[in-house]
C-alpha cells in the first residue's frame, strides 16, 4: 500500500500522535514481539514491531482505523487484513525517514526557536494558552521524547517544503518548492479545451444468437466432444518416459503412478482424472494444441507417449469412448458458446461488427436515432469529455466509467482515435471494446470549449500539479534501493505460521 508523502504539519501530528498512541486490543495478542523478525529496513537502520517504536504504534493506529471501517481482525481474512496493516505503517515509517536522510545530506538543522515553537501547543490548556502548569508536570522523560519527536518531524519537514513548497507564502506564492511556470499551466490547461459529446449505439457481444452458436458448434463438433481421459504429470520429459516404461513393463499400473509418481498438476488429485474434458479445453492444457486430436483417437486403456504440457510433461490413459456433443442439450449448445467466447471470440466479433456496419448505412439513409429504433438497440450519450488517456485530473477528470458500455475506453487507443477525429454530425465505423464485450458506434454530437477556465487555472490545476509531483517522488522513495522489506518472514512468525 502506497501512502502520500505528508505535509510538515501532517508529520508532526502523525509523528506525536505516534508516541501518545495506546495499543489497539486487536494487536494484544498477537505473537510475542521479542520473537519477531524486523518488518524491515531503511539504510541498514531495522524497523520493529516493539512497544516503543513509531512503526508498533502506526500499525496499531492502521487496525483501528481499519475496525472502524467495519474489517475484522478474528475471521478468515485476519492474516490479510493485518498484512495491510503492518504495510500501510511501513510506508508511514520511511517515507519521513527519507526525507529525514535528505535533509541531513544537506547540513540543515532545526533551529531551536523553531523547535520552541512547534513543541509549545503539546502544553496548551483548554483556553488555548501556554500553561507552565501542564509543562511542570509532565515527566521529563515525555519532555524528551515530545522534542526528539518534533525534532525528527521538522527534519523531514526541511526536505517536503524544499520539495513541494511551504505553508507559509508571500502574497499568494508558497515558499520554496518546486514551481510551475505559467507556459506549464498554460499548455496543460488548453489540453483540456476540446471537449466533446458523443451519442453512441452498443452491441453487446455476450447477446450472440443461439442460432449463430449452433451453426458454428457444428462445424466445430470435434473440438467440443468429450474425452474419457486420466493423466500422470512429471516435471520433465525424461520423468514422464521413465514412467511410461514402467507401466508398460506392467511394473506398475497407470493408477500406481497417478497416486506415487505424478505432480498432479492436472485432473483429479486421487484419481487424475480430466474433469474439464471437452477435446479444446484439453487442447489448453498443451504446448502443443494438435495433440489434443491425438488424444481423442486413444483406445480403451491405451496409454499416450509423453506430451509436453504448458508447464511440464504428462502420458494420458483413455478410460473409454469419447462422447459427441448434442447440441439439442442447453449444457451442450453452452459449452459451444464458452468455446467461442474463450478461443473464437473472432467469430462473434465478426458477426457484430457486421451488424455495426449495417447499423451505419441505415444511420447514412435515414438517422441515428431511426438507426437505433430499426436495430432495437437503446441511443445512449456521453458526458462532454476531453481526450485524456487514463482519465487524468489535470486535463479534466471525466466519469465514463459510469458507462457500462465505455468502462476502459479512457485507456482504449482505437477508441479514442476513433471518436476524436470526428466533426460534428460524424459516425464512427464500428469499435470493439473487448473490456466491455462491446461493440460500439459513436456520433460526435457537439464539439465545445471545456476544461479549465484561464481565471481558474492556478486556483485549480496547480494543485494537482503539486499532487503528481508529490507521487514521483513518494514512488522513488518508496522503491529506494535503501528499503528493504522483510514482510514475508515478519507475518509467517506473526501468524504462526513459523515456529
Amino acid at each position: 500500500m502506497k501512502k502520500g508523502l505528508y505535509s510538515i504539519g501532517g508529520i508532526i501530528i502523525l509523528l506525536i500522535a505516534a508516541f501518545i498512541f495506546v495499543l489497539v486490543p486487536a494487536l494484544a495478542g498477537g505473537a510475542d514481539q521479542n520473537r519477531l523478525p524486523a518488518y524491515g529496513s531503511y539504510n541498514g537502520v531495522p524497523i520493529k514491531f516493539e512497544e516503543g517504536s513509531e512503526f508498533y504504534s502506526l500499525a496499531n493506529q492502521a487496525v483501528q482505523r481499519m475496525e472502524q471501517q467495519g474489517y475484522s481482525f478474528s475471521g478468515d481474512y485476519a492474516s490479510f487484513f493485518y498484512s495491510m496493516a503492518f504495510s500501510q505503517a511501513f510506508n508511514q515509517v520511511v517515507g519521513p525517514m527519507a526525507l529525514r536522510d535528505l535533509t541531513a545530506q544537506s547540513g540543515w538543522l532545526a533551529p531551536d526557536r523553531t523547535i520552541d515553537r512547534a513543541l509549545i501547543n503539546q502544553y496548551y490548556n483548554e483556553s488555548g494558552e501556554f500553561s507552565q502548569a501542564i509543562y511542570n508536570a509532565t515527566p521529563d522523560d515525555t519532555k524528551r521524547k515530545n522534542q526528539e519527536q518534533v525534532v525528527a518531524a521538522l527534519t523531514a519537514g526541511r526536505s517536503y517544503e524544499d520539495l513541494f513548497g511551504s505553508f507559509s507564502a508571500v502574497m499568494d506564492k508558497k515558499l520554496y518548492g518546486l514551481k510551475t511556470s505559467s507556459a506549464e499551466l498554460e499548455f496543460i490547461r488548453k489540453m483540456g479545451s476540446d471537449a466533446r459529446e458523443f451519442e453512441y449505439a452498443a452491441f453487446n457481444m455476450r447477446n450472440f444468437p443461439d442460432s449463430e452458436t449452433l451453426e458454428f458448434a457444428k462445424k466445430n463438433a470435434d473440438k467440443l466432444a468429450e474425452l474419457d481421459l486420466s493423466a500422470v504429470t512429471a516435471n520433465d520429459e525424461g520423468k514422464a518416459k521413465d514412467i511410461l516404461k514402467r507401466i508398460n513393463n506392467a511394473e506398475i499400473t497407470f493408477e500406481d503412478a497417478v497416486t506415487s509418481y505424478s505432480t498432479k498438476t492436472v485432473g483429479d488429485s486421487e484419481s487424475g482424472k480430466i474433469t474439464s474434458n471437452r477435446q479444446y479445453q484439453i487442447a489448453g492444457l498443451l504446448k502443443d494444441k494438435s495433440q489434443a486430436e491425438k488424444l481423442a483417437l486413444l483406445s480403451k486403456d491405451q496409454v499416450s507417449d509423453p506430451i509436453e504440457l504448458n508447464s511440464g510433461w504428462a502420458i494420458f490413459k483413455c478410460n473409454g469412448s469419447n462422447v459427441a456433443a448434442d447440441f439439442d442439450k442447453a449444457e451442450d449448445l453452452q459449452a459451444a458458446k464458452n468455446y467461442l467466447y474463450s478461443n473464437e471470440k473472432g467469430v462473434v466479433q465478426d458477426y457484430y461488427t457486421a451488424q455495426a456496419n449495417d447499423f451505419i448505412a441505415a444511420a447514412a439513409t435515414s438517422s441515428f436515432d431511426e438507426a437505433c429504433r430499426k436495430f432495437g438497440v437503446a441511443k445512449e450519450r456521453t458526458p462532454s469529455f476531453a481526450l485524456n488517456w487514463n482519465n487524468q485530473v489535470l486535463i479534466g477528470k471525466t466519469n465514463l466509467e459510469e458507462k457500462q458500455e465505455l468502462r476502459g475506453a479512457s485507456t482504449n487507443e482505437s477508441f479514442l482515435k476513433a471518436a476524436f477525429k470526428l466533426g460534428k454530425g460524424e459516425v464512427s465505423a464500428p469499435i470493439v471494446l473487448s473490456s466491455t464485450d462491446n461493440v460500439v458506434v459513436l456520433r460526435c454530437a457537439e464539439i465545445s470549449q471545456g476544461g479549465t477556465s484561464a481565471e481558474d487555472a492556478e486556483r485549480l490545476i496547480l494543485p494537482e500539479i503539486a499532487t503528481a509531483d508529490s507521487v514521483v517522488v513518494n514512488s522513488a522513495i518508496q522503491n529506494s534501493p535503501k528499503i528493504k522489506s522483510n514482510s514475508g518472514e515478519f507475518m509467517a512468525v506473526f501468524t504462526g505460521e513459523k515456529q
